[in-house]
């Protein structure tokens, strides 16, 4: 029974008679057989079962044909690399280019004659075992040492010898072994200065390192490990110490790329997961936004706007991309207090009562009552609460005056000033850049922050083709 009966192979053929012959011959000598007789069932046992080490895959099948489906293999991540055989009662030679293309491990003719594809499904697997292990790069300049050391490891591991600085370099630019045995004391350059060259190959900055050495002496040892080595052993070798030193130095090394590939991918989950929770508060907060905006039919896209104009005048007044993330989110929900208004009050064309003018009043207050709870963001009532409070005191709810005013609701107050003048209301037109230029000007350190009446003062001179009110900015 062959070493490798742990092994699956799926089948895949069209023809029944081909799939039982080729399952006789495997079944007989160890191996798992699963068989399928379609391509599109390949791909479905593949994807949704798993647990195939070994694909044989005739060309020929009505339908999806075998390079089709191989394609199709090659281009769904998780199945990628599965490893497969072409089954074909052609030529090979006719299908070399695209096996090349689709990474196809060997041929297998029809009808299966069951030596030969044994031979050839056992070396497939014998060259997988062989590339799946580590590879050991021993360099020594005694070449007794070479051999030795090439006969100890080379049941368990694949190895590469090296007598000199020259050949070292020259096996590393081909090959990046798991781990470098390398002798302290050579003629030309010694250990340390050839692992000094070996640190300055990008590939190779990382490289585990094991000195060789006959020394016994503390300054060595002390020198072997500030040269950056993992360890050392000790001349004349003592077989099960080498084997043991090395199984422990490449157990610990695997162990800490699966930590670092682990956090990696712990990070990247995270930060997926926080991309779309803020994707999902932003998605929320705008249909809050929009429910707000529905209420009155004359200021559609009204909130939205405001966010981005504050979120302009932030970045020219020079504050951070978390600042201008935050006033984004604050100032689409400015007027959510709205809700709590009679559609009868907001949409009324002609002017207020004195008491119509009390309720609309009672917004910021609403707003805040709304937004209270949410306690990851801790200031997104701020714009709700003080968007119509003015500088020079004589706003509300509260009466603040100057830099009493969060400098948040500060920003938005112009911003959502810019909107109602640049918009059409229920009792009026857009008014004119130029009047609404005006307004801001006069407003400048009584209604408004002079610095942000300022900044939305370039703004308004930016925009001199009135456009940045059509889709909330273009400048």
């Amino acid at each position: 029974m062959t070493i490798y009966h742990n092994k699956t192979i799926l089948i895949v053929d069209d023809d029944r008679i081909s799939i039982k012959l080729a399952e006789f011959v495997l079944l007989k000598d160890g191996y798992s057989v699963v068989t399928v007789e379609s391509g599109e069932a390949c791909i479905d046992y593949l994807k949704n079962r798993g647990g195939i080490d070994l694909v044989l895959l005739d060309i020929e099948m009505p339908r999806l044909n075998g390079i089709e489906t191989l394609e199709k293999i090659r281009a769904e991540k998780s199945i990628a690399d599965t490893r497969v055989f072409f089954l074909t009662g052609n030529e090979f030679s006719r299908y070399e280019d695209v096996a090349r293309r689709l990474n196809v491990l060997d041929f297998i003719s029809k009808p299966v004659y069951g030596p030969e594809m044994l031979e050839r499904v056992n070396k497939a697997f014998a060259d997988a075992e062989t590339d799946s292990r580590d590879t050991i790069l021993v360099v020594d300049d005694d070449r007794m040492n070479l051999k030795l050391a090439e006969h100890m490891l080379s049941s368990t591991y694949n190895v590469i010898l090296a007598q000199d600085y020259q050949e070292t370099l020259n096996s590393l630019s081909m090959e990046r072994p798991s781990l470098v045995l390398l002798d302290v004391h050579m003629p030309g350059m010694n250990g340390f200065e050839l692992l000094s060259e070996i640190r300055k190959m990008k590939a190779c900055s990382d490289l585990p390192v094991v000195f060789l050495t006959a020394d016994s002496d503390r300054e060595t040892e002390v020198r072997v490990f500030r040269e950056g080595a993992l360890d050392y052993i000790q001349k004349p070798f003592v077989p099960e110490v080498v084997l043991e030193r090395i199984k422990r130095i490449l157990s610990l090394r695997k162990l800490q790329v699966n930590l670092e590939s682990e956090v990696e991918r712990r990070t990247a989950e995270l930060e997926e997961s926080r991309r779309k929770h803020e994707i999902l508060s932003l998605q929320v907060v705008k249909t809050l936004a929009s429910a707000i905006d529905a209420k009155d039919r004359y200021t559609n896209g009204h909130s939205s706007r405001v966010a981005k104009y504050s979120k302009e005048i932030a970045l020219r007044a020079g504050k951070s991309i978390e600042y201008q993330d935050e006033i984004y989110f604050v100032a689409l929900l400015h007027d959510i207090g709205k809700i709590g208004i009679p559609d009868n009050i907001l949409n009324k064309s002609s002017k207020l009562t004195d008491e119509e003018y009390e309720t609309i009043k009672q917004h910021p207050s609403i707003g805040v009552d709304i937004l209270k709870n949410i306690t990851e963001m801790p200031n997104i009532e701020i714009g709700a609460h003080f968007h119509h409070e003015r500088f020079d005191g004589k706003g509300y709810p509260e009466g603040l005056s100057g830099c009493e005013i969060p400098e948040i609701a500060r920003i938005i107050a112009v911003a959502d000033a810019y909107d109602a003048m640049s918009s059409r209301r229920s009792y009026r037109a857009a008014l004119p850049q130029s009047a609404v230029r005006e307004e801001i000007v006069k407003g400048r350190g009584h209604q408004f922050d002079p610095t942000f009446a300022d900044v939305m003062l370039k703004m308004i001179d930016d925009d001199v083709r009135y456009e940045m009110r059509d889709d909330g900015l273009t400048l």
